[in-house]
């Protein structure tokens, strides 16, 4: 379980909850208009180094009798709601808090707190997290809605001070199949839109300044930063994301720059890092001048890396190894942050003679997957199985016997063959998913597309959860609670 790296009041609080979640909190709040809606759901927390998201999930649907109107229609909870709510949550396994949502349905702009709504919110601090009926750490939070919008806050016990303390909500994330959706709340510190840059002006004549705001306010992660890693980096930046994080352990070597957006021959020779030099190069390019950008060379899955992981609001995963796409598949699902994987692979008669005068490709294809709730995962799909898993765990004196004896599959990608255009092709159908999610161009969910590379055809492959798959479905939304399969445990 990850552990908070800051004080609370030094994270940036969020919620995130899937489209069937929302639609079942919020819109079943709203279908007591014109009077006011409540409803409980339980909540997760998920700790990233810099925000603490809460993970909104299971609506608990009020029976009779849960909720009363005054003749104003005004809401209230019952203790008979509350209480079934608290037994629901302290069943669940690891630490559960509850959320609960109440509506201003009159309006459709950010709804206004009441007097009545503070002093409520007090009470359940005291009575809930400083009396003890939900364990200590367990979330709650607090949320009202109008028709339009949405704000919120967490609520603490201060044992110091002997009271509630709120620590408002600064943005909401919505994950959906066909969609991810991030909005600022009115409680965020920068809640109108920052100016755009007049040299946006290329891409404001595609999605507008609105849309350009909503690039500089995302943060993606690209985990593996070579061939194909490195040129989605350097586009992204070019576009306009806000913060770029990179994560890779390898050196630059001098086979890496023919395939790789950036990377020179005299970073080859020094053998820098790919992600410190990744880094540097952005910043000088970035479209947006004031671009947040970190890097790691340690390999993603040390615990020490997850809290800066889960900073992310979207992971492009472009590594060339199972075990972090492993890591990856899991932590979208805990703690509902989409991922997209992609990868290439060709396959020639020149592959294992690096002096052959006349190779054929014999085959050769890329392969874009959308990873996260609402969509099959790796294994579900195939991508990741225990035998791939299994290979990678080879030790490299496995490796170097294995490969004396000849070619085995899944040695790993010392060798494997590669070019500019296969890398090129693969970066953009990685960029172009992501811009369809976040610009919700197709309005469906597209869980793989694979280019085959000899007939030259793009097509897209349905995939499908598997109900009994335990590498996504007992994982969901688990947040902090989720076992992580770290490389240092």
């Amino acid at each position: 379980m990850a552990a908070p790296t800051a004080a609370a009041t030094d994270l940036q609080a969020e919620i995130a909850w899937t489209a069937p979640t929302r639609a079942a909190v919020w819109g079943g709040a709203l279908e007591f208009a014109p009077r006011e809606g409540a409803l409980l759901a339980l909540v997760r927390r998920s700790s990233g180094a810099t925000r603490a998201t809460f993970l909104v999930q299971k609506a608990i649907t009020p029976e009779r009798g849960d909720l009363e109107h005054d003749k104003w229609g005004n809401v209230s909870l019952t203790a008979k709601y509350w209480n079934r709510a608290v037994d629901i949550a302290r069943r669940q396994d690891g630490l559960v808090g509850l959320c609960v949502l109440h509506t201003h349905p009159g309006g459709s702009g950010p709804p206004v707190w009441s007097v009545t709504d503070d002093s409520t919110d007090k009470d359940l601090g005291e009575c809930f997290l400083g009396v003890g009926l939900l364990p200590p750490g367990a979330p709650l939070l607090s949320l009202v809605a109008s028709r339009g919008a949405l704000r919120g806050r967490a609520i603490r016990w201060s044992q110091v001070d002997g009271k509630s303390v709120f620590d408002p909500i600064h943005r909401v994330r919505t994950i959906a199949a066909d969609a991810f959706e991030a909005q600022r709340t009115i409680d965020h510190p920068r809640a109108e839109g920052e100016d755009v840059p007049e040299f946006a002006d290329r891409s404001i004549r595609v999605f507008g300044r609105e849309g350009q705001r909503q690039l500089a306010d995302l943060h993606i992660v690209v985990a593996g930063n070579g061939g194909v890693g490195s040129i989605v980096a350097d586009h992204i930046a070019r576009w306009g994301v806000g913060a770029v994080s990179l994560w890779d352990p390898d050196v630059i070597t001098d086979v890496n720059i023919n395939r790789s957006s950036v990377y020179t021959f005299d970073d080859a020779r020094a053998r820098r890092h790919k992600a410190p030099v990744l880094a540097a190069a952005l910043r000088t390019f970035a479209l947006q001048r004031d671009i947040r950008v970190r890097h790691s060379d340690r390999d993603l899955r040390r615990s020490s890396e997850l809290p800066r992981l889960l900073d992310a609001d979207i992971i492009l995963s472009l590594v060339d190894d199972p075990r972090p796409r492993h890591f990856l598949n899991r932590l979208s699902y805990a703690h509902f942050i989409p991922v997209i994987d992609g990868g290439s692979v060709i396959a020639s008669t020149a592959e294992d003679d690096p002096h052959c005068e006349h190779g054929v490709v014999e085959n050769g294809a890329v392969r874009i997957n959308t990873v996260g709730p609402g969509h099959a995962c790796l294994w579900c799909s195939g991508h990741l199985d225990s035998m791939k898993l299994s290979k990678a765990f080879r030790t490299v004196e496995d490796r170097a016997a294995d490969r004396h004896r000849g070619y085995v599959e899944g040695l790993g990608p010392e060798h494997a063959p590669s070019v500019m255009p296969m890398n090129s092709l693969t970066s953009a159908l990685v960029e172009l998913r992501l811009q369809d999610l976040i610009f919700i161009l197709s309005r469906r969910a597209v869980t793989e597309l694979y280019y085959d590379m000899i007939p030259g055809t793009l097509a897209e492959v349905p995939r499908h959860r598997d109900p009994r798959c335990r590498h996504c479905n007992p994982f969901e939304g688990q947040g902090d609670n989720a076992d992580m399969p770290f490389a240092d445990l």
